[in-house]
């Protein structure tokens, strides 16, 4: 029962980027609202940032209302890596969640040159596996998503470190969507998780306008809880994206917009 809220955050944080495509990668921070059956629970910042040649990758979410703030509900999660060949090659990640005073934390060094990766649970368990020369961590998984979207590449199949394993996740996009958000009307890249459950189900709309940002994530279980990622504000090098017009505003000035997900 104490550790639901945090997976509530986790299982969204979770669902959070070629060598020339990838000049025009930069520094951003997202912020999110995390709502559980329609009702705020909490946030989710995500930040990316380059120190020389790497990158880090920061997401923090925590428990804002209900439950998951009064068990003081936090996942913060970190990836380190750099490019290679055009693709990103994680080096270190962590991850540390909290809730009513109980910690959590798992860590996973990458040795790409022994194709393995040490993973670490509360530093008492070591987990050696083999990294068969693709395998990333999830927050490493959304930065490869990302970059296969730009590319249009239409292979969403990965291996992801799992925790203790090594675990295969199979996507596909549906088709565009125009979407309402935050940040005005986006068009958007609907991905969806394929599962052998086909009670639950993962999606992500990713906005190419934003660089394949996500803008919205939704998880949860047929007639169980439905948890849902919304953008709120978006930064760019330091620079705030100003918020487009909305789906209603465009489609009655040009006609452009032949649907819409409030």
């Amino acid at each position: 029962m104490l550790r639901k809220p945090i997976l509530w955050l986790a299982c969204l944080s979770a669902l959070l980027i070629n060598a020339s495509a990838w000049a025009e990668l930069a520094p951003y921070e997202a912020r999110y609202s995390i709502y559980r059956n329609g009702k705020l629970i909490g946030k989710l910042e995500i930040g990316l940032a380059k120190n020389g040649e790497t990158w880090e990758l920061n997401s923090v979410g925590s428990g804002t209302h209900g439950l998951a703030r009064i068990l003081r509900a936090n996942d913060k999660e970190k990836v380190t890596g750099q490019f290679s060949e055009g693709q990103f090659r994680p080096l270190s990640h962590t991850r540390h969640t909290r809730v009513a005073g109980i910690d959590d934390r798992w860590n996973s060094t990458f040795d790409w040159d022994a194709d393995q990766v040490t993973v670490v649970h509360d530093n008492k368990k070591n987990y050696v596996l083999a990294l068969q020369g693709e395998a990333l961590d999830p927050l490493s998984l959304k930065i490869e998503m990302r970059r296969r979207l730009d590319e249009g590449n239409a292979d969403l199949s990965f291996l992801m470190v799992e925790e203790d394993e090594i675990e295969e996740q199979n996507f596909r996009q549906l088709e565009s969507e125009w979407l309402e958000t935050s940040l005005g009307c986006m068009e958007t890249l609907p991905i969806e998780k394929i599962r052998n459950n086909n009670r639950r189900y993962t999606r992500a709309w990713h906005a190419p306008a934003l660089g394949n940002i996500e803008v919205r994530v939704e998880h949860g279980k047929v007639g169980g809880d439905h948890l849902e990622m919304r953008i709120t504000e978006l930064s760019f090098g330091g620079s705030d994206v100003i918020a487009r017009p909305g789906c209603s505003a465009m489609q009655s000035g040009n006609g452009l917009i032949t649907s819409t997900d409030p």
